[in-house]
């Protein structure tokens, strides 16, 4: 019953006694397409039955991504953009950031880009981050669902499988986006985390202030390991903290307090 209520509660405190039975009736039904919350300039687009309503739970009604931060972010980078509702979020709360959203999944982009589409300053890209430039596929590797879609290598091209995409590199981004600084990274990439921080970091992640990630041990083993010693490597003053499933990391020698 208490562990009941407990679920229930974020949704009563941020949709409203009837607004959030109302949700979670409709997510039993399988209902839910359009929601509009009263702090967000747009309703928001889900795929109802989906690992979408699980996503908007963590960012809308547990508040994952609400990270106290001393400056205002000017420059974000969403990796692994889903369908594009922690992309909405950032806008929303920081009205004048630049986002660059990267989603690899043809079916999650197609969302993204409709969540996306009534707010101005968010730049889309339609890849998988990885260290460098490489052919990749999306599959369903872990049985999770469009939440959980995972990038692999591709050595060649089989029947049955989605067609290959390109990586982009943070480098790219950099490059492309003249970018001076990543205010914020956040990342939640199903394991290619692994891969981002074993090799060519040294250029970008100097110019990185604050990192929020989702860190995938669970999923792949040593997902982490690459991760912490690239921090180390890098930032001589750092901060760390647990938000949710996610690790943050404020690069003090950028960050002052």
């Amino acid at each position: 019953m208490l562990k009941s209520l407990q679920k229930l509660l974020p949704y009563l405190i941020n949709l409203g006694i009837f607004g959030g039975i109302q949700y979670l009736i409709g997510r039993k039904l399988k209902t839910n397409k359009i929601i509009s919350l009263p702090h967000l300039k747009e309703p928001v687009h889900l795929r109802p039955g989906t690992s979408d309503e699980d996503v908007f739970g963590q960012i809308f009604m547990k508040h994952e991504y609400n990270i106290k931060l001393d400056f205002e972010p000017q420059t974000i980078v969403d990796g692994g953009a889903n369908i594009g509702l922690c992309s909405v979020y950032f806008k929303n709360k920081y009205p004048s950031a630049r986002i660059i959203a990267i989603e690899p999944d043809d079916e999650n982009f197609e969302m993204l880009r409709k969540n996306t589409a009534g707010y101005r300053d968010i730049h889309l890209k339609k890849a998988g981050l990885w260290c460098k430039n490489l052919r990749t596929r999306t599959v369903d590797k872990y049985g999770l669902g469009k939440w959980g879609m995972v990038t692999e290598e591709v050595t060649d091209l089989e029947d049955g499988h989605d067609l290959p995409f390109n990586t982009i590199t943070i480098n790219d981004l950099v490059q492309e986006f003249n970018l001076e600084f990543i205010d914020v990274l956040k990342m939640d990439i199903e394991t290619a985390e692994k891969q981002v921080f074993s090799e060519n970091f040294e250029n970008w992640l100097p110019k990185t202030k604050v990192i929020i990630i989702e860190l995938h041990d669970w999923m792949q083993e040593g997902c982490s390991k690459p991760f912490f010693l690239a921090i180390n490597q890098t930032f001589t003053n750092y901060s760390f903290g647990q938000m949710g499933e996610n690790t943050v990391i404020i690069n003090r020698d950028l960050v002052h307090k």
